[in-house]
């Protein structure tokens, strides 16, 4: 199969399993994203905290020391592999492999229940809003009483323009302009660009979140400021 041929029928969960522009960039977002969100989840020693999406482990490398357990899911098993390394002198540290044919069946950690759940950048390549909704239902499944979680970086609004707008603002402020319009470019000319066109990020207006909460019993908001560079993306509070 040529490199053209399989590019057009690859999709996100594709994407996530090679190498790619992302690998060396996330931790300038995820840098942003640390220093706001403790006004929203409280992090302590007692608590276990589940990482949904864990990528490369960076919400591990900050709070590995801070909680008692901390779990990463993560469908990209390359992903994995580098963040179980990192952390292999981490006792509390685990990391899941979802499966990339049912990547909302949370077995793996079926029978716990966590104090703090974070969902970072992930929704958007989800293939539709049923698949948040059955999100919503497996977090509601692992939370213990008095459980926060976030689900942050949600595209409630189609808006490319913006969305690269307001992460170049935010990168010329942290004085991360360069680096970050070196990515764009290399974004630009990658498969990234490719499955993007093909594939999109899928879009979930405010109030479709909201409902779809109230339906499953859940106390939502969304939180008054945005907690990532992406200015125009909102993250959604649950609390039970």
């Amino acid at each position: 199969m040529t490199t053209e041929k399989a590019n057009e029928s690859a999709t996100w969960l594709d994407f996530w399993q090679q190498e790619n522009e992302f690998d060396d960039s996330m931790s300038a977002n995820y840098a942003y994203f640390l220093a706001r969100v403790e006004k929203y989840v409280t992090v302590v020693k007692s608590q276990k905290v589940l990482d949904i999406g864990s990528g490369p482990g960076n919400l591990e490398d900050a709070w590995h020391d801070r909680v008692a357990e901390i779990h990463g899911l993560d469908v990209s098993k390359r992903y994995n592999e580098m963040a179980r390394a990192k952390h292999r002198h981490h006792p509390n540290v685990y990391f899941h492999d979802l499966s990339a044919d049912d990547y909302l069946n949370f077995n793996v950690i079926a029978g716990q229940r966590f104090d703090v759940i974070i969902v970072m950048s992930v929704v958007q390549y989800y293939r539709d809003a049923s698949e948040a909704k059955q999100l919503l239902a497996a977090i509601r499944n692992v939370a213990a009483p008095g459980t926060k979680a976030l689900i942050c970086d949600l595209i409630v609004e189609e808006n490319t323009l913006k969305d690269i707008w307001s992460i170049v603002t935010k990168s010329f402020r942290q004085g991360q302009l360069l680096s970050m319009l070196k990515l764009l470019v290399r974004l630009r000319f990658s498969s990234y660009y490719n499955i993007r066109q093909q594939n999109g990020f899928l879009v979930i207006p405010e109030q479709a979140w909201l409902d779809m909460c109230h339906q499953l019993g859940l106390n939502a908001t969304f939180i008054p400021e945005p907690i990532t560079m992406q200015q125009e993306r909102k993250s959604l509070l649950i609390q039970f």
